[in-house]
């Protein structure tokens, strides 16, 4: 991507209750839907969302809190989710791809660096911004995810992964997904209660699965998008993608890895490896599963802080 010359697209620029929206245009011609918390002159948190979800998954309130203590918080739609592009290409778009809209997002706003905060396959592309892009991320903050997403694909698809390091989804899970393929949801209701399901699939560990709050979410999400199947397309992105076990260990950048102990997805020894591997990375395992959202709110933003001030 050629940064030096490219600026952004024809941009709308929309003022509601305090937050900025804004539909930026790529180098590549993608519309990318943004929000923005707090004054552009503060520190910037980039909040990069997980595979196949919008960018309102981050709560409205956390991203509040986190521009309250002195940042300037974005939050956006990955392309084909939401707001934004539906791209429909084949072959499929990687994670590399992904990860230049992210640069879009900083460019089209005008943040010459940011804390980049990536959840699951967010944290993915965070990782490759650390490596290929350093002078754009300040810090690195990566939650739920992994190195590698290989033991994830292939325990989905019913493949072997004998060879591989790192461990697959927890049996839970997959029970959902099998469930999810011998009994396909046929009516709308039927979809709505198999998302809700899986969210609380992943949320695991102790405390209760926050279902008004997500399910208020999942209904918001319905009404920004006409192609919700567009967001099918990440898991392809991440299927032909490389794996990054060696990349990470060029992460020159500070680096948190927020992680928990039932996750059900990437169980904790992928938030491990990333910390053993990311040179001088802290680990913080909390007692949750792979969601946080709406749950853990306080415990993850506290530890983002307290890393962003040097603590």
């Amino acid at each position: 991507m050629a940064e030096s010359g490219w600026l952004p697209g024809p941009q709308l620029r929309v003022t509601i209750n305090g937050t900025v929206e804004t539909i930026l245009t790529t180098p590549d011609g993608v519309s990318l839907w943004t929000e923005t918390f707090g004054e552009p002159g503060q520190p910037a948190l980039l909040l990069v969302m997980g595979a196949m979800n919008q960018g309102i998954f981050w709560p409205d309130a956390f991203c509040q809190q986190l521009a309250d203590a002195g940042h300037f918080v974005i939050r956006y739609d990955h392309r084909d989710t939401g707001r934004s592009s539906k791209v429909g290409r084949w072959p499929p778009y990687t994670l590399k791809a992904l990860a230049r809209d992210a640069l879009a997002v900083l460019q089209g706003l005008g943040v010459a660096r940011a804390t980049v905060v990536g959840l699951s396959m967010g944290g993915f592309i965070g990782q490759w911004l650390a490596v290929q892009h350093p002078e754009r991320v300040e810090r690195l903050v990566l939650i739920s995810t992994s190195a590698d997403h290989r033991p994830y694909v292939a325990a989905t698809l019913g493949l072997p992964a004998r060879l591989l390091r790192l461990p697959p989804p927890e049996p839970g899970y997959l029970a959902y997904l099998q469930r999810l393929k011998r009994l396909p949801p046929k009516t709308p209701e039927a979809v709505f209660a198999s998302v809700s399901e899986g969210w609380a699939t992943t949320y695991a560990g102790p405390r209760p699965y926050p279902r008004a709050e997500v399910e208020a979410a999942i209904r918001l999400a319905y009404t920004r998008t006409h192609e919700p199947l567009a967001a099918l397309n990440h898991g392809l992105a991440v299927a032909v993608s490389r794996h990054r076990l060696e990349l990470v260990k060029r992460i020159g950048v500070p680096t948190l890895v927020i992680h928990g102990r039932h996750d059900p997805l990437f169980p904790l020894p992928h938030g491990a490896y990333l910390a053993q591997h990311i040179p001088d990375a802290r680990l913080v395992v909390l007692d949750m599963g792979h969601a946080f959202m709406w749950s853990w709110d306080a415990e993850v933003r506290d530890a983002i802080l307290g890393f962003v001030r040097g603590g």
